[in-house]
């Protein structure tokens, strides 16, 4: 589990080389994450909402990742999906050491949502995903892990997950560097907040809720089959027609299921709790632009149409103008990381010891006392 929220900062406990970190609930860190465990073709998008349009927005999905504030005694009656028969084909595991969550859950939808390993040798993957990709994929690590923790029970998997040490290395990269030495990490109290990360993901025609704190998969239920648009006797072609909402896909109609669990448990807390961190494991942006601009080429016959079309011309500059935006997402993205792992402690140090030698530091001191004393004297600072 975790132990802040969305926005946490832990260190890592001093287990030993075991120890697993926790890490800030954020896309752009998830992202960073798949493709540390050597996986492409995916990234992350933050949900605010529910509602269709909200889904519709996002594409292809392969699995929801939910963050909660866990509580202590809560009932859950749910039945799970036991070890023997399970449901075959479908990776499940128990999550076996603190912190881990976030990765489990992450791990939870890659391993169920890519696609089985081709009988032939795999070329090495390139650092950077070819334009029109395929969509996700794996790579050496996560192939190797489902290939070996599959035919495993669910404590077993699990651990299967603890000990590799590629996937505990790429987990704990995403720590802040704690300049400080610290003890071995307290237990979480009754008045500390505990955040605990689990995962929705369609499998074989039903959706599950895997939470490695239970005793197995959770079934949610089918996925809904979309019924073929009806016409009402006696209309017209021509009639007066209002706009449709989104119609659910192949790849989306899954979610309206997961919607009613996940609304279940905000629902249990919202009383007392608003502390909650939806997000959606999608097809990597830059690659669904690159296939539309691959295919609407295609449409329009190939390299070329481009001279003598305006509208084409259009679609592709919009084309253009979208992959222009992901990249930038991309590269803020690896910014804030690098500024997520950066220790600041030392600059800090170093700025007080030049305010000290010039015979300053004493008069900011001073005046930031005299402030914080107006305030709490009920004045302004």
């Amino acid at each position: 589990n975790t132990r802040a929220p969305h926005t946490q900062r832990t260190t890592m406990a001093s287990g030993g080389p075991a120890a697993w970190t926790n890490i800030e609930s954020d896309p752009g860190v998830f992202t960073a994450l798949v493709e540390a465990f050597g996986a492409s073709g995916a990234e992350f998008a933050e949900l605010y909402a529910l509602d269709d349009e909200e889904f519709a927005r996002l594409g292809h999905v392969y699995g929801l990742i939910f963050l909660f504030k866990w509580q202590a005694g809560e009932n859950d009656d749910r039945p799970t999906v036991p070890e023997d028969p399970g449901v075959p084909g479908l990776f499940y595991a128990k999550q076996m050491v603190p912190n881990a969550c976030a990765s489990q859950a992450i791990l939870g939808v890659l391993l169920n949502a890519a696609p089985p390993e081709s009988p032939q040798p795999e070329e090495p993957a390139s650092p950077t995903p070819p334009p029109g990709g395929a969509g996700l994929q794996l790579g050496g690590t996560l192939r190797e892990l489902r290939a070996f923790a599959a035919p495993l029970p669910y404590d077993m998997r699990g651990l299967a997950i603890e000990n590799s040490a590629p996937i505990r290395a790429a987990h704990n990269s995403f720590a802040r560097p704690e300049p400080f030495l610290q003890g071995p990490e307290a237990i979480a109290t009754k008045d500390d907040d505990v955040f605990h990360f689990v995962a929705y993901v369609p499998f074989g025609g039903r959706v599950y809720e895997l939470d490695g704190l239970k005793g197995g998969p959770i079934d949610l239920g089918p996925v809904p089959t979309a019924a073929a648009p009806t016409e009402t006797p006696g209309e017209e072609e021509n009639a007066p027609t209002t706009p449709e909402p989104p119609r659910s896909t192949p790849s989306t109609a899954w979610l309206g299921v997961a919607r009613q669990a996940v609304a279940s448990r905000v629902d249990l807390y919202a009383a007392s709790e608003i502390k909650f961190n939806l997000m959606a494991i999608v097809r990597d942006a830059r690659q669904v632009i690159d296939d539309e601009r691959a295919a609407l080429m295609a449409a329009k016959g190939g390299a070329g149409a481009e001279d003598d079309d305006a509208a084409l011309v259009a679609a592709l500059a919009d084309l253009d103008a979208r992959k222009e935006r992901e990249v930038a997402k991309r590269e803020a993205w690896a910014t804030e990381n690098a500024r997520r792992r950066h220790n600041y402690v030392p600059l800090a140090v170093d700025i007080l010891k030049v305010l000290a030698e010039k015979g300053a530091l004493r008069s900011l001191i001073d005046r930031a006392t005299t402030a914080n004393n107006a305030v709490a004297a009920g004045g302004s600072a």
